[in-house]
């Protein structure tokens, strides 16, 4: 730690703390915000403000092009990822970018416009399959690897008029290498920092939450097995979206446990958050998508379950939940204090120990069928044995790895252990929703993650504010399938509290001396 280092962290704390007095943040303009900071305005649109329907009038006003947004996106990147707070949340740009934007630009000219995401350039966690780029998982062992075909969201986000921007870094093979290896690390990657704190930035879809939040991109990507896209979202300030299993496929995404995994949106707010949650989702989405659920109204007569006073967090954690118990209410919601859901929220991480031998099949199925390692890599035995070779790079071990090699890797004991998992944590949310006739439960932070996980039900995480240094957000867990009702609740959320704060508002140190 440098000299300078130690007062940056003080610098940081004052600052939280000053925000958790605060009743609201009010809108910062780019110019007052920071000054000195690269590519912040593009096309008259403010890139850590703007929605993507925001970029789309934009677009439609022709002030702005998918080509600009893009190279605005890649100065950004250039100039922080690897600046002074060294954030490593991108692993590999896509080369095509450019010419992917320009063939958008060259469709909205002609008048064609596919719909919210035309011309939006995407980062995607690097576990999500791109036929045009190396998907990695973060391993050494997939260096290089094009997989055979595009992740189907992928091949949805295209025909949606997305660009694929690159790929972000992540917590290696999302977060199943060693119990010792932190957040965020990866041995291809290196290690991710959150932002706002220098620190831990959760795992294992952490790359695109940091991302999502220093806008590297419009949107981004991330996936879930339990917590990895809810976590990280919470503390990078971000809105996560961890949907109903199977809404959104895993098809073509290096798994980890396919009976739990999910990919889902991660993004500054919930319009965008919907708006992708659109495009990635299959059949089951409503017909006229997400975005017509966000009303400032949604919350109105709506009835949420908050942890009673006795259980909720004390301290500045506490100021920040009763603060948004305030908003929730301010915007109509009744909330009623229960706290069923809390006494078996933590059985769900029975769910872990499924995991060693479904991650074994799962992963030898996906490199015998769409992975192509140019390390010569054909299980995950070989995986294993690579490692060995490279303790420079895999450096805090790889038991979890070793662990699951051991076991039996066979698909029918995967399928049957995860059935009575699933059915045990969907009683108790759908139990818990039904005592008090809960619309959904609300908590703060990524506590309910576990269970929400393993029943297969959605959440929404909003930012609720700051704890010191560090964001915090308020989680809306419902049943199977109701991500329009969700994200109408984190919509109306969001527009009465604005807790929201850019890391680069925050903490004028990461921002370049020169650009």
């Amino acid at each position: 730690m440098t000299g300078a280092e130690p007062l940056r962290m003080r610098i940081r704390l004052l600052a939280g703390a000053l925000l958790l007095a605060l009743p609201a943040l009010p809108a910062v303009t780019s110019a007052a915000a920071a000054p000195r900071e690269c590519s912040r305005t593009v096309g008259g649109i403010d890139v850590e403000r703007a929605t993507v329907l925001d970029i789309q009038r934009a677009m439609a006003a022709r002030r702005l092009t998918s080509v600009a947004l893009v190279k605005a996106y890649l100065a950004r990147i250039k100039a922080f990822d690897h600046g002074p707070g060294e954030l490593n949340a991108i692993r590999a740009l896509n080369p095509h970018a450019i010419a992917q934007a320009s063939a958008l630009d060259a469709e909205r000219r002609h008048g064609k416009v596919r719909g919210p995401l035309h011309g939006i350039p995407v980062l995607l966690k690097d576990n999500v399959g791109t036929k045009d780029q190396p998907t990695t998982a973060g391993s050494i062992a997939l260096a290089g690897s094009v997989p055979k075909h595009d992740a189907e969201i992928v091949a949805r986000l295209r025909a949606a008029g997305a660009v694929i921007l690159g790929k972000t870094n992540l917590s290696e093979f999302a977060n199943w290498v060693d119990l010792s290896m932190p957040n965020g690390y990866s041995s291809l990657g290196g290690q991710v920092v959150n932002p706002y704190t220098a620190g831990d930035p959760s795992g294992s879809s952490s790359g695109s939450a940091v991302a999502a939040t220093m806008a590297f991109a419009a949107v981004t990507i991330g996936s879930e097995t339990s917590g990895s896209i809810l976590s990280p979202s919470d503390v990078n300030s971000d809105v996560g979206v961890k949907p109903t299993l199977g809404l959104a496929s895993g098809a073509g995404i290096i798994p980890l446990a396919p009976s739990f995994d999910v990919p889902g949106p991660i993004t500054r707010n919930v319009t965008d958050a919907a708006a992708v949650l659109t495009a990635i989702a299959g059949p089951k989405v409503p017909k006229t998508g997400y975005l017509p659920s966000l009303k400032p109204t949604a919350l109105k007569g709506v009835r949420l379950g908050v942890p009673s006073a006795d259980n909720r967090p004390g301290g500045a954690r506490g100021v920040v939940f009763d603060r948004a118990i305030a908003d929730l209410k301010k915007a109509g919601a009744v909330v009623v204090e229960t706290d069923l859901l809390g006494a078996t929220a933590n059985a769900s991480l029975t769910e872990l120990g499924l995991i060693p031998n479904e991650f074994k099949w799962s992963l030898n199925a996906y490199l015998a069928t769409e992975a192509r390692p140019t390390t010569g890599v054909k299980t995950l035995g070989d995986i294993v044995a690579f490692n060995a070779k490279h303790p420079d790079k895999v450096k805090y071990g790889q038991k979890l790895l070793q662990v699951s090699d051991a076991s039996p890797g066979l698909e029918p004991l995967a399928t049957a252990s995860a059935v009575p998992v699933r059915t045990q944590a969907q009683a108790a949310i759908d139990s818990a929703l039904l005592a008090d006739h809960l619309d959904a439960i609300v908590d703060l932070g990524a506590g309910n993650a576990n269970v929400g996980a393993a029943a297969g039900y959605p959440t929404v995480i909003v930012p609720a504010g700051y704890v010191a240094s560090t964001p915090t957000g308020l989680a809306f867990t419902g049943t199977a399938l109701s991500e329009a009702r969700l994200l109408g609740y984190g919509y109306a959320y969001e527009q009465v509290s604005r807790r929201r704060v850019a890391p680069t508002d925050l903490d004028a140190s990461l921002v370049p001396a020169r650009c």
